[in-house]
C-alpha cells in the first residue's frame, strides 16, 4: 500500500520577480492593452478576476478584447529550478500568451484556460539555469477570449506556490492508496526496478520528483493453471469546498462551468464519506473486511435486475444507465448530510426544483436520499413565508413547474416510505405549498394564466397544460394527502379546483387532437407556443400515473394527445426538422431518431419567437412521454422513443451513461425509471403495504425487477388459459406487505395465497379487472416469497 502523505510538508523557497504592486518599473510596454499601469482587478464590462492577492495584475482588457499590446521585461539569469506565475484569459497560443525568451528563441510558452480565474503555473527550468533570458506578455487577439491576465512571477526551488500544498484543512487536501488483496502480499514505496528486493514502508522526495510504489503478490502457477488476483483503488478527500449560493464568492463564478474551482477563502463542507472513514487505508481496510458481502450483494442485484427478468436486455441497460449519473460530480452528499446536485455536471446549481421535477431513479433506488432534498432543500432553505418554494437550493425565485412538483414528489416520497412520518412531520408546509400555487391560479378555475417561470428558461403565459397538467396533478396529490392527514375540508378544495381545471382546460384548451395555450401573442411576442404540439404538454398527466391518482382530463383525449405527440414530434430522422429549423443546441444528429421538443403541425413555425430550445432533443422529456405513452397502452410507439435514446447513446458514438443536455450526466434523464415503472405498472405504497403491478409486455410469463422504501427483488406473472399466478420475491433488505393489487381478465373462482409455500388466510375484492388481495401484514426478509394463485 501506498503510504499516506502528511500534514506536514516541505515550503517553497520563492524569490518574486514583480507581483505587479509598484508599477511597470521592470517591463517595456508597447501597444493599449495594458495600459500605463498594472489594474486593480477586472474592468467594468469584464466578469470578476479571481486568484489574485495583491493590489495589482497585468489584465490587457482595459479596452475590451479589441485592443492589443506587448510587455517585454528586463533580462535577468536564471538561477532557480522553476518559473512561477499565476495565468488566465484566453487560450491563444501564440496571440494571448506569456513567453520565456533565451537566446531569441521562446522556450516556454502557456496561456490561460478561458476563465477569469488566475491558476498557478510554472516552468521546469532546470536545463536553462545560468542562461540569460527574458519574459513576453504578448495581446495580439482580438476575438474572444482575446486578453491576458498575470501575476506573482517569481523563482523556486519548488514547481507550484502557496496553496498547491495542502494543509490538512484545504479543499484539495487527501490522499489515495493502491492496496492489493492476498495471503502472501508485498508492498514497497521506493520500487526502483524489477532488481529491486527490498520492500521498503515509507519514502518521501521532493515535489517535482517521481517516486514510484509497487503492491502485489507472490505466488508459483503450473501450466494452466489460473489465478486471480484484486487490487483495490481507494480515495479520501474530505474538505469539498462550497461555491455555491451562500457562500463567501458565489458571485465570481456563475458561468466558469467546468473549469477548476478556486480554492482560496472557500466555505468547507465536505463530502459525507468523511464521516465514515479517515483516510484512503481506512477505506481499504473497510473493503478487505467486507469485500465478500459487498461482492455478493453486488452480484445478487447484478443477478436480480439482469438475469431474473425477461425485459429485453438492451432496454433493462438503457433504462439503468442514468442512475449512474448518481455516482457523478452532478450528485454531491455533504458531509452535514446533505443531498445536493447540479442540473449536470457543473451546470447550474441547486437541485433545481423544475429539471429534477422529471427524476425517478433515485426516489425508488434511495428513497431516503429523495427524502433528503425534500426535507433539506424544498421545506427547508427553498421554503418561503407564502408557502412558494424557490428554486435553486434557497434562490432562484418560484419555476411554477418545479414549485407544483414539489407538492407531487412529496406525495411519491410519502408512497416511497415505510411509514407515515415523513408526511406527519412535513405536512404543514406540503399544505401550504399547495395553497400557494392555488393562489397562483387566483379564481380557482384550476388554470393559472399569469407569468410562469418553468424549465424552458422562460416564462409561459395563458391557460396551457404543461403547467396546467403539473398543476391539477399537484391538486389530486394534495387531495389525497389531505385525506390522509384527516383534513376533509382541504381534500375536497383540491378536488373541486381539479375537477374545475379538467373541464376548463378541454373547453379552452383542446383542439381536437392535442391541447394549446391561450395566450396573446401581441401582449407577450416570445417565447411561447400558442397552438403549437408541445412534446410535455401532459406532464402532469405522467406523474399522475406514476403516483397511481388516475386521469387529470379525459382519457380519451389523454390518448388522443399523445397519438398527435407521436404523429407530429417524433422524428425517425430530426434531419428532416432541423435542417429547416436549426436547433439551439444539438443533443441529435442529422439521421439519428428524436422527439422534438415543439411542433407547429396546424400554421407556420413559430422560429425564434417560440417557445425555447423548440427544435432541441431531450432525453428526459422523452422518457416521460414514452412512460404516459405505455400507460396509455402504446407500448410500441414508446419502446420506439427509448430506442431511439439508446440508438443516440450506442458506445460507437457515445459514452453510452452519459446522456448530455445543459451538461453532462444531466439530472432530467432520470426520469427513466419511469418507464419501467409504467411497463410493469408496478405500484407500491409503503405505509399501507401495497404492491400491484400489471405487465404491458410480456404479461403471459413475465419476471421483472422492484423497489420497496428498504427493499428490492423480483416480481412474476403466469397465465394460463384458467389460471394465472403472480409472485413477489423480496432478494435484499425488508418488505411490510399486507395487499396485492392486480389485473384479471375474468372474475376470480378462487383464489389461493402462499407465504413460502405455506397457505394464509385472505380475502379479495374484484371490481373491473382490478383484483386486491388482502391478508394480515407480514414481515417479509431477503429469500421470503409471495405467491397469488387465481383460478378462473
Amino acid at each position: 500500500m501506498f503510504p499516506q502523505p502528511s500534514a506536514v510538508v516541505k515550503k517553497p523557497t520563492i524569490e518574486v520577480y514583480d507581483g505587479f504592486e509598484n508599477g511597470y518599473g521592470k517591463w517595456k510596454v508597447t501597444g493599449s492593452a495594458f495600459g500605463t499601469s498594472p489594474a486593480s482587478g477586472n474592468y467594468t464590462d469584464q466578469s470578476r478576476l479571481t486568484g489574485i492577492a495583491g493590489s495589482g495584475v497585468v489584465n490587457s482588457y482595459l479596452n475590451g478584447d479589441s485592443s492589443t499590446g506587448k510587455m517585454v521585461s528586463d533580462d535577468f539569469t536564471i538561477k532557480d529550478d522553476y518559473i512561477i506565475f499565476k495565468l488566465g484569459g484566453g487560450r491563444h497560443a501564440t496571440t494571448t500568451c506569456f513567453n520565456l525568451i533565451v537566446d531569441n528563441n521562446i522556450v516556454r510558452n502557456m496561456t490561460g484556460t478561458n476563465t477569469e480565474t488566475l491558476e498557478e503555473r510554472f516552468w521546469d527550468v532546470k536545463e536553462l539555469k545560468g542562461k540569460r533570458a527574458h519574459f513576453e506578455i504578448i495581446d495580439a487577439e482580438k476575438g474572444g477570449w482575446g486578453h491576458i491576465n498575470l501575476d506573482d512571477i517569481g523563482f523556486s526551488d519548488m514547481p507550484v506556490v502557496k496553496g498547491k500544498y495542502y494543509p490538512v484543512n484545504h479543499p484539495y487536501f487527501g490522499n489515495a492508496s493502491l492496496s492489493v488483496l492476498a495471503s502472501n502480499g508485498l508492498a514497497d514505496a521506493d520500487y526502483t526496478g524489477i532488481a529491486d528486493g527490498n520492500n521498503a514502508d515509507s519514502a518521501s522526495t521532493p515535489v517535482a520528483d517521481k517516486i514510484t510504489g509497487r503492491v502485489g503478490e507472490s505466488f508459483d502457477l503450473q501450466p494452466g493453471q489460473v489465478k486471480e488476483i484484486t487490487f483495490l483503488l481507494t480515495w479520501y478527500f474530505p474538505n469539498r469546498p462550497s461555491y455555491y449560493f451562500g457562500s463567501d464568492i458565489t458571485d465570481v463564478i456563475p458561468n466558469d462551468w467546468n473549469q477548476a474551482l478556486p480554492t482560496d477563502g472557500a466555505t468547507i463542507i465536505g463530502n459525507m464519506y468523511s464521516n465514515w472513514f479517515s483516510s484512503s487505508e481506512d477505506v481499504a481496510l473497510y473493503l478487505q473486511k467486507n469485500y465478500n458481502r459487498l461482492s455478493k450483494e453486488t452480484h445478487l442485484f447484478h443477478d436480480t435486475y439482469y438475469n431474473n427478468s425477461t425485459v429485453p436486455y438492451w432496454l433493462s441497460q438503457r433504462l439503468l444507465m442514468p442512475l449512474s449519473t448518481l455516482a457523478t460530480e452532478t450528485c454531491q452528499w455533504w458531509a452535514n448530510n446533505k443531498f445536493w446536485a447540479w442540473e449536470g455536471v457543473g451546470s447550474c446549481v441547486g437541485t433545481c426544483t423544475h429539471v429534477w421535477n422529471y427524476e425517478q431513479a433515485l426516489a425508488h433506488f434511495f428513497p431516503e436520499l429523495e427524502r433528503n432534498i425534500r426535507e433539506r432543500t424544498d421545506f427547508d432553505v427553498s421554503f418561503q413565508k407564502d408557502g412558494s418554494v424557490l428554486a435553486r437550493n434557497g434562490w432562484g425565485g418560484v419555476l411554477i413547474d418545479g414549485h407544483a412538483g414539489t407538492v407531487l414528489k412529496s406525495y411519491r416520497e410519502y408512497l416511497n416510505s415505510k411509514d407515515d412520518i415523513f408526511l406527519t412531520r412535513n405536512w404543514d408546509r406540503i399544505k401550504r405549498a399547495t395553497e400557494f400555487i392555488i393562489r397562483e391560479d387566483g379564481n380557482e378555475d384550476g388554470l393559472i394564466e399569469k407569468v410562469q417561470a418553468n424549465t424552458y428558461d422562460i416564462a409561459f403565459y395563458g391557460a396551457n397544460t404543461y403547467v396546467g397538467s403539473l398543476y391539477l396533478a399537484a391538486l389530486k396529490a394534495g387531495s389525497a394527502m389531505a385525506s390522509m392527514m384527516n383534513d376533509t375540508a382541504f381534500a375536497r378544495r383540491c378536488s373541486k379546483i381539479a375537477q374545475a381545471g379538467e373541464e376548463n382546460s378541454v373547453k379552452r384548451l383542446w383542439n381536437g387532437e392535442y391541447f394549446v395555450q391561450d395566450v396573446n401573442l401581441k401582449e407577450h411576442t416570445e417565447y411561447q407556443y400558442k397552438d403549437g404540439c408541445l412534446s410535455d404538454q401532459l406532464f402532469g398527466q405522467a406523474w399522475n400515473h406514476l403516483n397511481n391518482l388516475g386521469y387529470i382530463y379525459p382519457k380519451e383525449k389523454v390518448r388522443r394527445t399523445l397519438e398527435s405527440i407521436w404523429k407530429y414530434n417524433w422524428a425517425p430522422d430530426v434531419a428532416v426538422q432541423n435542417k429547416i429549423h436549426p436547433p439551439e443546441r444539438t443533443y441529435a444528429a442529422f439521421g439519428e431518431p428524436g422527439l422534438l421538443v415543439c411542433t407547429w403541425p396546424k400554421s407556420t413555425h413559430m422560429g425564434e419567437k417560440g417557445v425555447r430550445y423548440r427544435d432541441e432533443v431531450w432525453t428526459g422529456i422523452e422518457y416521460q412521454v414514452a412512460t404516459n405513452m405505455i400507460y396509455e397502452g402504446m407500448v410500441d410507439e414508446g419502446l420506439s422513443i427509448v430506442k431511439g435514446v439508446d440508438e443516440r447513446y450506442s458506445p460507437q458514438k457515445h459514452n453510452p451513461w452519459n446522456e448530455i443536455e445543459c451538461g453532462d450526466h444531466y439530472a432530467r434523464a432520470l426520469a427513466s425509471w419511469g418507464v419501467m415503472l409504467a411497463l410493469q405498472d408496478y405500484f407500491y405504497d409503503g405505509p399501507k403495504g401495497i404492491i400491484g403491478f400489471n405487465p404491458k409486455i410480456q404479461s403471459s410469463h413475465f419476471e421483472g425487477f422492484f423497489t420497496t422504501a428498504e427493499g428490492w427483488g423480483n416480481i412474476r406473472q403466469d397465465q394460463q388459459d384458467r389460471q394465472q399466478k403472480n409472485s413477489v420475491s423480496i432478494k435484499y433488505g425488508n418488505l411490510s406487505l399486507q395487499q396485492m393489487q392486480l389485473h384479471c381478465d375474468k372474475k376470480p373462482v378462487s383464489i389461493k395465497v402462499l407465504i413460502n409455500n405455506k397457505a394464509v388466510k385472505h380475502n379479495y375484492l374484484f371490481d373491473n379487472n382490478r383484483l386486491s388481495v388482502f391478508f394480515a401484514k407480514t414481515s417479509l426478509q431477503a429469500n421470503d416469497v409471495v405467491d397469488v394463485t387465481i383460478a378462473y
